[in-house]
């Protein structure tokens, strides 16, 4: 714990209760790097649930979600995939472009498209990105989520030529916004795979693209590195890394119908990030099977 601790900011919660179980500097602000992503993937989840679009549908690659950077599931612009499989894309791998074509597709529908978004022009990309992004803020206030500033949909760093910061989070406001996601019905199907397969393109020119999963306390899973064992009971949520942000992780997992959230940010790498949140995951685990 304190400052030699191998992390900035770590907290595990009961996710029924929101009771802290561990804390360590909770509100100490960190770059959460592709952890992001959860809030992309609550406020699509939420825009289904109101009916503003449907899993089905599909949503269009665009030039500027084809420059991100890797991980991607490389859609050409014009290429489709359906709302569904895009959740699965950012959750499971983690891809770039697949968050920033679900946050077009969004903002899209909220300026009152219906259905495919057409290849034009008149669309900005970039304006629609930075609107779905409003909305992350907006949602991340209402959750409580003081400590937090969202910049992308997807928690790349800013570019040299971008006029924007580095997402900011905290563990604690993380997992405030675990417990909104383990709520939903039906959240946990997409961040629970260890391999998922996804149709990327239409027609003749689809084709079938293998996703496997970063999270490597998934059963399921198996770490090269051997740095982790899977955990019974984990079935989510999201990892992230970049050189800058360094390692994070939120996870959740459950033992005897009590489920916990573990959220780990800012770590030296991905040794320091898993030997910290599989101590933390198994604690909190332990204390919620007691009581």
């Amino acid at each position: 714990a304190g400052p030699r601790a191998p992390y900035r900011s770590a907290v595990a919660v009961d996710a029924d209760t929101g009771r802290v179980l561990f804390a360590d500097f909770a509100d100490r602000t960190a770059f959460p790097a592709s952890v992001t992503k959860l809030m992309t993937f609550l406020l699509v989840l939420e825009d289904v649930q109101a009916g503003r679009y449907a899993l089905t549908d599909v949503a269009v690659g665009t030039a500027y979600a084809a420059s991100m950077e890797p991980s991607k599931v490389d859609l050409r612009p014009g290429q489709a995939m359906t709302v569904d499989d895009l959740l699965f894309a950012i959750m499971v791998k983690s891809a770039n472009d697949a968050a920033v074509i679900l946050a077009e597709h969004a903002a899209w529908a909220h300026a009152g498209g219906k259905g495919r978004m057409p290849v034009d022009p008149k669309w900005n990309s970039k304006a629609l990105v930075e609107s779905f992004v409003a909305r992350m803020n907006r949602r991340a206030r209402e959750l409580g989520m003081v400590s937090t500033r969202y910049y992308s949909p997807n928690g790349l760093p800013p570019g040299l030529r971008e006029a924007r910061g580095f997402d900011t989070s905290t563990a604690a406001d993380q997992a405030r916004l675990c417990r909104r996601i383990v709520g939903i019905k039906g959240a946990l199907r997409y961040t629970s795979p260890a391999y998922r397969t996804v149709t990327v393109g239409e027609g003749e020119e689809a084709v079938k693209l293998g996703l496997s999963a970063h999270n490597y306390f998934l059963p399921g899973t198996s770490d090269k590195n051997g740095l982790v064992r899977p955990v019974p009971g984990c079935d989510g949520l999201k990892t992230g890394y970049t050189p800058a942000s360094r390692s994070s992780i939120a996870l959740t997992a459950s033992r005897n119908g009590r489920r916990v959230i573990v959220v780990v940010l800012g770590s030296a790498g991905r040794h320091e990030r898993e030997a910290a949140a599989n101590r933390i995951l198994h604690d909190a685990l332990g204390s919620v099977s007691m009581w």
